[in-house]
């Protein structure tokens, strides 16, 4: 089957829309909450008026080896809020939120050792020659999808069934992702240059720091959210299941 990038996109905004109130709890819970305690409390890397590449990069790893806990109770959360929306959003969905949440939890585990196969497979494939990497980006895209509406709890066979349903679409998936995540960025990357123009202005140049962080991190999932949305969409697409969508949400 072609990837159709008009019929995702429409998929997509459907989906979110006829889900808008369970799409706002679990991300607002399990994406901007995380995001904006760390931003609050954490920060980023003190590496300013540093120049040399080498201090940087020290101070950079300094700073994740001193939050590593943080940083890992931070990933596990949002992966299980990232996994809750792929389950919320299968075709084969649940009833309520507290349900989505439970089939998460139950296949939260085999999620967490899919994704590091594939994280470790895309990261050879970047390494070795980056072409064979970013199509293997493209191909195991579907993984999560695959977990959370097949009930995959063999991650072999997740990754399996993925293979076989982005097959001939390696490049076109990709190309729809880095689209929406390159116009994504940019217009979150705006938009905080925007915000903090405005509260420097308002505020004489001191900032408003926990203003700025609650607007970076609620912009940040909902970019995530509508990525997930897409992805969920594409897996509708090239699994025949996108006909079905009107008649589920309506």
């Amino acid at each position: 089957m072609k990837l159709d990038y008009m019929v995702c996109w429409n998929d997509a905004m459907a989906m979110l829309g006829a889900n808008k109130e369970a799409v706002a709890a679990i991300a607002g819970v399990f994406l901007f909450l995380p995001s904006l305690v760390w931003a609050y409390f954490v920060g980023e890397p003190p590496i300013e008026g540093l120049t040399d590449a080498a201090e940087i990069q020290a101070a950079q790893i300094a700073f994740l080896l001193e939050n590593s806990f943080g940083l890992a109770l931070s990933y596990l959360v949002s992966g299980f809020g990232i996994l809750s929306l792929y389950v919320l959003l299968a075709p084969n969905r649940r009833e309520t939120v507290g349900d989505v949440l439970k089939a998460a939890l139950g296949l939260f585990l085999f999620f967490l050792v899919a994704s590091i196969i594939v994280y470790a497979g895309v990261f050879l494939g970047l390494i070795l020659f980056i072409i064979p990497g970013l199509y293997l980006m493209g191909r195991f895209s579907l993984v999560p999808m695959v977990i959370a509406d097949q009930e995959e709890r063999n991650p072999i066979e997740a990754i399996k069934k993925n293979w076989e349903l982005t097959k001939g679409n390696g490049w076109s998936i990709l190309l729809f992702l880095v689209m929406i995540i390159l116009v994504g960025g940019i217009t979150v990357l705006v938009a905080g240059l925007v915000v903090g123009l405005i509260v420097g202005l308002a505020s004489g140049g001191a900032g408003w720091p926990f203003f700025e962080n609650l607007f970076t991190s609620a912009l940040g999932a909902a970019f995530q959210v509508i990525l997930i949305a897409v992805i969920a969409a594409i897996y509708r697409q090239l699994s025949g299941k996108t006909q079905d969508v009107e008649d589920v949400f309506s």
